[in-house]
């Protein structure tokens, strides 16, 4: 169809001509001329709908209008004006419907006036009898009342046109005119109460859609501020027998409002004299929607119980229990009985065997306290056969177990058992649950086997969130310990890619069991106390991970220390400076580690210092360069040596080094100077603006500003290279140029409080001034600006700065002939691919790139699935931003002589074909071997 209408285009635009010669020698020429295209004004389409000669023409007319809905706002107007002179005297109800929804879409996707579009629409109603019209007039007002601020004149109009129309027969007209109540009535005292009223009576009626819309309106006048009365909720629970979904689902969700709402509200038991709170009262009936028929309802139910915190104890645990717990009713006592025995003048002759018993006999389901639905609610949730309704009932039982510790403890063995869910992502869902309420619990040894089965799951997500977990976790005995680290250490010679992973989780464990790590230490270090062990290899994983979760146990305790041999020692001292992220620092070597000198105090102190040097030398331009080439140095070392100042430290380095190549590239193009700037050191520079614009967040309106303000002297001083070179093409330059400049002026309008430096603001003003900005005389305007311009003022010192990172973690870097990749050539040899993204913004995600160097300098970019990437959690639930990326590359090339090295990046993509790298590259041997021939 695509193919078919681009013809049919085609043949609409250009006509060909043929002028064919007698003499045949002479060649044809063959012209194209182009028929001139019709105007798409709105007003041209209103002209050809007052000639429309029947109802069809004039509909295919208004969808072309409707297909356009990009027109000039001076002939909305007359537009409008004609579209309502048509609806008059048109006939067709659909014609007059189409016109009505032009009206609401002109509202939503121009910018007219809405009050005169709801003006037009409530008179066009007045006259209106068709139940189809009169029910996209409402929408229309709605779409109108939500897309722009009508004067309240406007609404109030809107309001009684509404009221008007609940009397029609139509059930359309009703669900809209319910629609446009719940959306704009007045929400003041004196008359929301009767709207509530006006709307409640609709729950009644005959159709499900305007019963289901009527609750919905009541949802969305709470929405709006108004507070929903506890007298709905009986109207409510009796909806939740309703014969049709749409119906309980919002019914569902205004007892889950209400009980919120009114938490303490006391309400009556049904046939009883008793009273209960409404948000128990309520927390049970959501429980009996756990057993509904329909699956969304179910599903929406389990949403709902996590948000009900309040709910007593009592009634909690009983989600857990399909038994009813004594029925959660009163007993009376026998002074009670006796009374009432004596008021009824029954008493035992003692003639008969126990005719003195009681009397009550009462069924338990009528005077329960709680419905019977509720027994086991959660516990139905979780062997539900829809995987949505297990998702959201493990999801509810965390939020419920983080308020309720006593909870947590009880569902534990619940979570457990999720664990053997045949659906990953309800495993993984489990995981994160029971790490988030980790606090609250012990493991037993018993619920310990459960758990460590699941590590030898194939998933790697599942295996990295059982080690977060495991990590999050508390033990309760030796025993327990010594199982999960045997287990961890056995699944580990089965996936040795878990190797960073397992390192964390025993770093973890070390640290929140440094007595159990104590007393185990002799053990696990298989060092006998009276003979010398064998020394283990330092590079095996299994002894690392052992060592790991001592070292960090040790920090805690630190008589430790004398129970690890000497080789142990030796041990450390390797495994700090390799692995300083997982082991900490101890006081086992007579050095003292660099890391413990510079706190972030001192970090920040010479951070101040050095940038209030650099701000003294302003005026003195050769000691100024000399300081930031020295601070440059002095700042890269700081971002390694300290991780919680590198953000700011990087920022720093990279905004002073722009400074420094602008400096450079300034004196050449200086009045007096005939220096050829260096084009690596242009292209230097504006990639150095990239990453200060895209790969740093957490910065203020300050830092913003200042990094608008060194991008726009960058683009400038561009241009004028370009123009002065005059070897390329200065359109490009100029339109970036245009772009920052427009950015930066939004930017400032936007942030009044804020003020530009001389330079931005001359480039700004010069700009403005420009009626036909083309590239020569945008650089005869600007040169001077560019050449007289001072340096950029530092920023401060903003120690929330994080900048955006990547590490691979595999493939890793092989030098080896050994482990070089062997493929035919012209065939794909696939290699898996883990990376760790810090300080990734989530729109960002999307711009992910890795890049694939060959030797012969052939680059590929590959593009990973959004679903490859995937946050990383923490013990507490909390989402940062950080991500792991997993996923497979292919590598294939022609013949080469012999293995040579392939580098993978990880990079950002800003702009089309501009990629930042994020990350160092990392290099793996790759050989395409020759095709055999014969066999």
């Amino acid at each position: 169809m695509a193919t078919t209408a681009y013809k049919r285009s085609s043949s609409e635009l250009y006509q060909t001509i043929q002028e064919i010669s007698r003499n045949r020698a002479q060649k044809r020429l063959r012209l194209i001329v182009k028929k001139p295209i019709v105007s798409t004004s709105i007003t041209t389409f209103t002209g050809l709908l007052e000639n429309a000669g029947s109802s069809n023409e004039a509909l295919q007319l208004l969808i072309k209008i409707s297909d356009a809905l990009q027109f000039d706002e001076p002939e909305m107007g007359e537009a409008v004006r004609k579209l309502c002179e048509h609806f008059k005297k048109e006939q067709e109800s659909a014609v007059r419907v189409k016109i009505l929804a032009l009206l609401g879409d002109f509202a939503a996707d121009t910018s007219y006036d809405g009050a005169l579009l709801a003006n037009e629409v409530l008179t066009l109603l007045k006259s209106e009898s068709s139940a189809k019209v009169i029910c996209q007039a409402l929408h229309s007002l709605h779409k109108i009342g939500i897309s722009q601020s009508l004067p309240q004149s406007h609404v109030a109009k809107m309001v009684i046109t509404a009221r008007n129309s609940l009397t029609s027969q139509s059930h359309n007209v009703q669900r809209h005119a319910l629609l446009l109540l719940g959306a704009f009535a007045s929400v003041e005292e004196d008359s929301v109460e009767k709207t509530v009223e006006l709307i409640g009576r609709y729950t009644d009626s005959q159709d499900s859609r305007v019963r289901a819309q009527a609750f919905r309106s009541i949802l969305t006048l709470g929405g709006r501020g108004v507070n929903l009365a506890p007298d709905l909720y009986p109207r409510a629970t009796d909806a939740l027998r309703d014969d049709y979904e749409c119906v309980r689902k919002e019914a569902l969700q205004l007892v889950y409002e209400l009980g919120t709402r009114h938490p303490e509200h006391m309400i009556l038991v049904p046939d009883s004299d008793m009273e209960m709170r409404l948000v128990d009262a309520a927390f049970g009936k959501v429980c009996s929607a756990m057993c509904d028929l329909s699956m969304q309802v179910r599903t929406q139910a389990a949403e709902l119980l996590g948000g009900m915190t309040a709910v007593g104890s009592e009634f909690l645990n009983q989600t857990l229990d399909k038994k009813l717990m004594s029925n959660l009713r009163r007993k009376k006592s026998l002074h009670e009985r006796n009374l009432e025995n004596f008021t009824s003048g029954e008493w035992s002759s003692g003639k008969k065997w126990a005719d003195d018993a009681p009397k009550e006999f009462l069924n338990a389901a009528s005077i329960s306290l709680i419905a019977t639905g509720a027994c086991g609610a959660l516990v139905h949730g979780l062997e539900d056969e829809f995987l949505e309704v297990r998702t959201a009932s493990v999801d509810s039982m965390c939020r419920l177990a983080l308020i309720h510790p006593p909870f947590a403890s009880t569902s534990l063995d619940f979570l457990v058992d999720m664990f053997n869910d045949e659906i990953e992502s309800v495993r993984l869902k489990a995981i994160y649950s029971l790490t988030m309420i980790s606090k609250h619990i012990t493991l037993r040894e018993d619920q310990l086997e459960t758990m460590l089965s699941s590590l030898e799951d194939y998933s790697v997500e599942v295996r990295e969130g059982l080690h977060l977990m495991l990590g999050a976790c508390k033990v309760s005995t030796q025993a327990c310990l010594k199982l999960v680290v045997q287990k961890i250490l056995d699944v580990l010679s089965k996936y040795p890619q878990d190797k960073e992973s397992a390192f964390g989780c025993l770093q973890r464990v070390g640290q929140k069991h440094p007595d159990l790590c104590m007393a185990l230490t002799p053990q696990l270090l298989q060092d006998h106390p009276f003979f010398d062990s064998a020394e283990r290899d330092v590079e095996d994983p299994a002894y690392v991970c052992i060592l790991v979760m001592l070292f960090n146990a040790a920090q805690h305790r630190p008589p430790m220390l004398s129970l690890f041999p000497d080789t142990t020692v030796r041990h450390y001292g390797y495994l700090r400076d390799t692995m300083p992220n997982f082991v900490p620092h101890l006081m086992l070597r007579t050095v003292v580690d660099q890391t413990q000198l510079t706190g972030a105090t001192g970090s920040r102190q010479f951070l101040e210092t050095l940038l209030h040097n650099i701000d003294a030398a302003y005026s003195a331009p050769r000691a100024r360069q000399a300081l930031l080439e020295a601070a440059q140095s002095n700042l890269d070392r700081l971002a390694e040596i300290d991780p919680a100042l590198s953000g700011t430290a990087n920022f720093t380095a990279m905004f002073l080094g722009a400074q420094l190549l602008i400096h450079q590239l300034q004196s050449c193009i200086a009045p007096k100077q005939n220096k050829t700037p260096s084009r690596e050191s242009l292209n230097l520079l504006m990639r150095k603006c990239l990453k200060l614009q895209n790969l740093f967040s957490h910065l203020t309106k300050e830092d913003w500003l200042l990094v608008k303000q060194i991008s726009l002297r960058a683009s400038a001083l561009h241009l004028v290279i370009v123009v002065k070179d005059r070897s390329q093409s200065a359109l490009a330059p100029c339109q970036l140029l245009l772009h920052i400049a427009a950015d930066i002026s939004v930017f400032l309008q936007d942030n009044p409080d804020i003020v530009a430096d001389k330079f931005t603001g001359s480039i700004l003003q010069s700009l403005a001034a420009i009626s036909d900005p083309k590239p020569g005389r945008v650089f005869w305007e600007i040169l001077p600006i560019v050449q007289s311009a001072t340096p950029v003022v530092t920023p401060r010192v903003n120690v929330d700065i994080r900048m955006c990172t990547a590490r691979i973690l595999e493939p890793c870097n092989v030098s080896s002939v050994e482990n070089q990749i062997k493929v035919t050539a012209g065939l794909i040899a696939a290699v898996p691919l883990v990376a760790d993204i810090e300080n990734l913004q989530d729109y960002q995600r999307q711009d992910l790139r890795i890049r694939i160097k060959y030797p012969d300098q052939n680059i590929h970019t590959v593009v990973p699935r959004l679903r490859d990437v995937k946050r990383i959690l923490t013990e507490s639930g909390e989402e940062v931003n950080n991500w792991r990326l997993r996923t497979t590359i292919l590598l294939s090339h022609g013949v080469w002589t012999e293995a040579t090295h392939v580098e993978i990046f990880v990079c950002l993509s800003v702009r089309p074909g501009t990629e930042l790298e994020l990350c160092k590259s990392v290099k793996i041997m790759f050989a395409p071997k020759p095709v055999k021939r014969g066999i």
